[in-house]
């Protein structure tokens, strides 16, 4: 004979009031904790997650519901774009149910990795492949389940976690290599633990399987999320602007550097050649294209009314008081 209880995951913080979020039947007797959970810890997820737990009185089993979570990774170093999300290596399930497993019960030791098709097959996300400019988006659902053995208070027990996971995969190439970034969202896992030779696949599948959502908390969250995407459609726009004129800046400073380099370039060479012949450049206004080239030997240039030039290295020259003829002093081109 098998006895269930009903059980109720309340979210009691989400909303203006507390409301059943999930119902299942659990072992009779059992005690529960936990529940539908909210706080900055979970802005990958849209701020919420479930973390639930049930346990025999005496302890010795347990069936959990783990926290949904999400991942990205790229190949061209970027980091991620969603608040919380972290980057992580998971390229499949299996991995991040391997990865799940060591930080809910460390030291426990996996046993066995199935595929779970059925648990794929009831999300009703269809595998799909998007074209887009110099690329594609590849969508799949991977499921699977794990089973492991661990100790507690020297007693060998037996479990297994199950998961599924939502792979997004971003693949493009714009003439400057491949570039690919995964993104991932792992939904709520599914746990149970007993003592070894105790553990009951088919009774605690039919508990997973008694899990329901309830639909009006189902509304609510799908408002809660288009909102959260509202606002991260809107955030994304504003980055595009920054970004855009982020660039635009870059390319005048870029430009401006360019023509400042040109600038400096042509001194540094007219320099050199100034250098190598011998000569200075001198402003020259009335001199054919502004400008003229006399002898570097003397440190003065002077250009005179009637035409002519007067090179000195005495710095108290004045034209008009030596020669009798009105001049101008002549600037180097720097």
């Amino acid at each position: 004979m098998l006895r269930f209880d009903p059980a109720v995951i309340v979210d009691a913080h989400g909303f203006a009031q507390p409301i059943g979020a999930i119902t299942l039947f659990i072992p009779h007797g059992w005690r529960t904790q936990g529940g539908v959970e909210w706080g900055s810890q979970y802005l990958c997820t849209n701020g919420y997650a479930v973390n639930w737990r049930a346990s025999a009185p005496d302890g010795s089993a347990s069936i959990v519901i783990l926290p949904q979570t999400g991942w990205n990774m790229n190949n061209y170093g970027a980091g991620s774009h969603t608040p919380g999300c972290v980057q992580a290596p998971y390229t499949n399930v299996r991995q991040y149910i391997e990865a799940l497993l060591a930080r809910w019960l460390p030291g426990a030791r996996p046993l066995d990795y199935r595929v779970r098709e059925d648990v794929r097959q009831s999300l009703g996300v269809a595998d799909s492949v998007t074209p887009m400019p110099a690329g594609q988006i590849r969508t799949w659902v991977e499921a699977g389940e794990i089973l492991f053995a661990f100790s507690e208070r020297g007693r060998n027990m037996r479990g297994t976690l199950a998961a599924a996971v939502i792979f997004k995969r971003t693949s493009s190439n714009f003439g400057t290599g491949p570039m690919e970034a995964l993104n991932a969202t792992a939904l709520p896992a599914y746990g149970v633990t007993a003592p070894n030779g105790q553990l009951d696949f088919g009774y605690f599948e039919a508990i997973r399987r008694s899990i329901k959502s309830n639909p009006r908390w189902e509304q609510l969250i799908s408002g809660h999320n288009a909102r959260i995407g509202q606002v991260a459609r809107e955030e994304s726009r504003k980055r595009s602007e920054i970004i855009a004129r982020s660039n635009a800046e870059i390319a005048r400073i870029r430009q401006d550097a360019w023509n400042a380099y040109q600038e400096s370039a042509d001194r540094r060479a007219r320099q050199f050649s100034e250098a190598l012949r011998g000569v200075e450049t001198y402003r020259d206004p009335d001199a054919s294209g502004g400008t003229v080239e006399l002898s570097h030997r003397y440190a003065n240039a002077w250009r005179l009314i009637d035409g002519s030039y007067v090179l000195t290295n005495d710095p108290g020259f004045e034209p008009y008081r030596d020669l009798k003829v009105e001049g101008r002093r002549l600037e180097a081109l720097q």
